[in-house]
């Protein structure tokens, strides 16, 4: 009985957790659940959902909520993703996160990592290409041997450069070169994070603009 209990409140906890992603634009899980648990006056050694279960009740939550409205403002988000992305060409450019799986609300931001041999040389490049950034870093599960078999989980600062469009924020992840080889691991799962190159995010926006298509 008291797993069922815990299951129940685990699953609350994501379901509100996931709420509060696509409406506010929470893109840390560890800060949704935290605010979730908050929200719903739950003790704070409650059992905590894993990063997964919130993407499901994530995908739940937008297929019963999600109008015309969240669906045009995605395909602008995925349109802008896209135009960054060309520009960006040369570092090797992936969209990630809920632009890229479609789970994105109105307050989201585009998630895009880039591969270069040092984070200024993007900068250099934005610099010349006079696109006001602003300098942060972020905090990324990965592997200390990328490709390789024998690895070690590593938690890994990596330099983000934040842009600004019409659309809202695109945060733009700048990792070494050879990262492209193991792409970040959210918290308590074992495969990476799923990243969308140039050629499919293209193929994904002709297949959303085709006639007959939604």
């Amino acid at each position: 009985m008291f797993d069922d209990f815990s299951s129940d409140l685990r699953q609350e906890i994501a379901q509100s957790a996931a709420r509060l992603m696509f409406e506010e634009g929470i893109s840390d899980y560890a800060r949704a659940k935290r605010k979730a648990v908050k929200l719903l006056g739950i003790q704070q050694d409650a059992p905590l959902p894993t990063n997964a279960e919130i993407d499901m009740a994530l995908r739940e939550y937008h297929a019963l909520y999600a109008d015309e409205t969240d669906a045009a403002h995605l395909l602008d988000l995925r349109q802008a993703a896209l135009h960054t992305m060309q520009l960006l060409k040369k570092f090797n450019p992936h969209l990630t996160g809920s632009v890229m799986d479609g789970t994105a609300g109105p307050y989201a931001d585009t998630e895009i990592h880039v591969f270069a041999e040092s984070a200024k040389e993007l900068e250099i490049f934005l610099l010349n290409q006079n696109i006001p950034y602003h300098a942060d870093e972020q905090q990324y599960r990965m592997s200390d041997r990328p490709g390789k078999q024998k690895h070690e989980l590593v938690r890994k600062r990596v330099p983000v450069v934040r842009v600004e469009t019409r659309f809202g924020t695109q945060r733009i992840s700048i990792f070494e070169a050879d990262d492209i080889r193991a792409a970040p691991r959210k918290s308590g799962e074992k495969a990476g994070i799923h990243r969308m190159g140039l050629p499919q995010l293209s193929e994904l926006l002709s297949a959303q603009q085709s006639p007959g298509q939604e």
